[in-house]
């Protein structure tokens, strides 16, 4: 058994190939995109974080709902060594503002062009911060590049940093950190939580022994991907299965969603998934 994130995924992506990995609504209807697939696109974006000087224990923020990038970026960012720091979509620039001081990111990822517009007015209290990329197409600026434009330059620097990115992969160890995932800062600021490979891997394994998910299955993700258990059960736990995971538009369109996707998996809580 794999013990890496990145490890278990280039496993599952060696056995499933061309099978579905990821479905999102694309131009009216759902459309996947394969295992194969996904993994050029983690190597690629994997690549420029690289060429971009992303160094071993670096902070990479995620600002961005529910989404395939959102799952390609973590893979990406645990790939070069990186530590992923998902934020939720729904804050504002003040609450942002002491997760991003905090965790001192070198790029941040944003999904639209309004989280874009809140890295921006707080970029210059953030002096890490070398590099933000926008998930949809948007109005670029200097020190900005679209996702495709990452992608594309990722793809190039593939060749002369494919050694290096294998390097990083292989070096990763159990206990090495994956993610900085902050508290809701109920009692206070904001505080990170350092979770390792093996926290979350194990978590997996539990959750399989308990529930009996393959890779014949299809989970409809909607609770937050920022948060833990989402993080655990709907992404790293079906890469472990080997199952296929659809995205959700939004909270509103759950009911039709699962209409389009006839998931056979969703997770409606923090302890009782349904299957």
């Amino acid at each position: 058994m794999a013990h890496t994130i990145p490890a278990l995924f280039q496993e599952q992506a060696t056995r499933f190939g061309d099978r579905p990995l990821l479905w999102s609504k694309r131009s009216g209807a759902y459309q996947p995109i394969s295992w194969t697939q996904a993994q050029q696109d983690i190597h690629a974006l994997a690549a420029y974080f690289l060429d971009t000087g992303v160094a071993v224990g670096d902070r990479i923020v995620v600002l961005c709902e529910n989404r395939l990038e959102w799952a390609l970026a973590d893979l990406a960012i645990q790939s070069a060594g990186a530590w992923t720091v998902p934020i939720y979509p729904s804050l504002t620039e003040p609450e942002v503002l002491p997760i991003l001081r905090s965790a001192e990111p070198v790029i941040a990822i944003a999904s639209t062009a309004d989280q874009l517009r809140k890295l921006r007015a707080l970029r210059s209290q953030i002096p890490s911060l070398r590099a933000v990329l926008c998930v949809e197409p948007s109005e670029v600026a200097a020190g900005e590049s679209s996702w495709a434009d990452a992608l594309a330059k990722g793809r190039e620097a593939l060749g002369r940093l494919g050694a290096q990115l294998a390097a990083r992969v292989r070096a990763l160890q159990a206990e090495d950190i994956a993610t900085l995932i902050y508290t809701s800062g109920t009692t206070g600021e904001p505080k990170g939580v350092m979770l390792s490979h093996r926290n979350f891997l194990a978590n997996a394994t539990a959750g399989l022994k308990a529930i009996p998910i393959s890779s014949q299955d299809l989970h409809l993700s909607f609770l937050p991907l920022c948060h833990v258990f989402e993080r655990m059960a709907g992404w790293y736990l079906m890469l472990m299965a080997g199952a296929s995971i659809a995205y959700a538009e939004s909270m509103d369109t759950i009911p039709q969603n699962m209409g389009e996707i006839r998931p056979t998996i969703m997770l409606h809580g923090q302890e009782h998934p349904a299957h």
